[in-house]
């Protein structure tokens, strides 16, 4: 079923995707992994916590999921009611940007996950992950803002 956040926003969806934190997959594969998940986890955490230090994203802060929406007018992202990923509703929304302050959307791939950055012209970052297997719903957002 495709989400809609189109009621939420006021204007037409064009599109959208369940996104999460950037950091989450790393973060999940930690916690269902045994002793070697656990050595390589800390491993790639502190490579992140180095990267954090020199990198700091500006995206709105959210628990495990959230759904981002592009309008002909803004990309906005919306807190997903209950049911969360698989049954949640875009629902109240977080954080909203003109489409004019968008400046970039890259999506970058990797095995374990696909990375979104969206930057604006102010010089923030949102930055956002999913898996690999809904790869497209990020790369409809790219699009639709014109990267």
């Amino acid at each position: 079923m495709a989400r809609d956040a189109s009621e939420a926003l006021g204007a037409q969806q064009l599109a959208g995707a369940v996104v999460m934190p950037r950091g989450h997959a790393w973060q999940n594969l930690r916690l269902h992994t045994g002793l070697a998940g656990a050595v390589a986890g800390e491993a790639i955490a502190a490579a992140a916590r180095k990267h954090a230090q020199t990198h700091t994203p500006q995206t709105p802060s959210f628990p495990r999921s959230a759904f981002l929406a592009v309008t002909d007018r803004e990309v906005a992202l919306l807190r997903l009611g209950s049911g969360g990923i698989k049954n949640g509703r875009p629902s109240e929304v977080l954080a909203r940007v003109p489409r004019s302050d968008v400046v970039m959307a890259r999506v970058s791939a990797s095995l374990a996950r696909t990375n979104l950055t969206i930057s604006f012209t102010d010089g923030s970052n949102w930055e956002f992950e999913v898996s690999p297997l809904v790869r497209g719903t990020v790369v409809r957002i790219a699009h639709a803002l014109g990267y």
